[in-house]
Formats: C-alpha cells, sequence, structure tokens
C-alpha cells in the first residue's frame, strides 16, 4: 500500500478557517487552523442508482490556516492533485491532505 495517494480533482475554492471554541463536553477550549479545499466529486454508485446527477461538493482540510497563502492567486476552478498521506495513529487508518499541486496533469 502507497504511503500517499495523489488524484486528480477540481478545486472550486479554497479558504481559511481558524479560530477556538470551548468544547462542552469537556470545558477545554478547542484551537483549531485549517485550509479548508472544496472540490467537484462524481456521486456513488448508490447515489447514481438513486438519482443523483452532476457532481458534489466535497471540503478537505490542511492542517493549519497558514497554507491558505500558498495558494491565494490560484485562479479557481482548476485541475489539481490532491496530495493525501495515511495517517496510522488511531485504531483505523485514514487519508490526510497535506498539500495541493495545480502543476499535475495526470495523477503522481
Amino acid at each position: 500500500m502507497n504511503n500517499s495517494q495523489h488524484p486528480i480533482m477540481t478545486v472550486t475554492g479554497i479558504r481559511k478557517s481558524a479560530g477556538d471554541f470551548n468544547d462542552q463536553a469537556s470545558g477545554k477550549q478547542v484551537t483549531f487552523s485549517n485550509t479548508v479545499v472544496t472540490v467537484l466529486q462524481d456521486y456513488s454508485e448508490k447515489e447514481k442508482e438513486q438519482g443523483a446527477i452532476g457532481f458534489k461538493s466535497t471540503d478537505y482540510k490542511i492542517k493549519g490556516a497558514q497554507f491558505f497563502n500558498d495558494y491565494i492567486h490560484q485562479k479557481l476552478p482548476a485541475e489539481a492533485a490532491m496530495v493525501f498521506d495515511w495517517d496510522f495513529t488511531g485504531k483505523t487508518p485514514k487519508a490526510v491532505l497535506v498539500s495541493l499541486d495545480f502543476s499535475a496533469k495526470k495523477a503522481i
């Protein structure tokens, strides 16, 4: 299994998301900082069977709002390789978006 995956997707938006809030359950203050990337994705086969047409939008997060500045001048929408790494620290592995590559023309 690869430790990194790079599917090509259409990026339609990029924004910062940063701040903090009080977690009601624990009473602790939680600070967050992300760059949110919105992409178009095909519907699943099940969704298509239920009549879905077109595309759906999905938000992915890159840890760190400062990474927004890497893409601030990018003209959108645009095709980009979504660079995912695998996080094996939890009970189940999960794909984590770490960057975008707008120069990629095919999966890398």
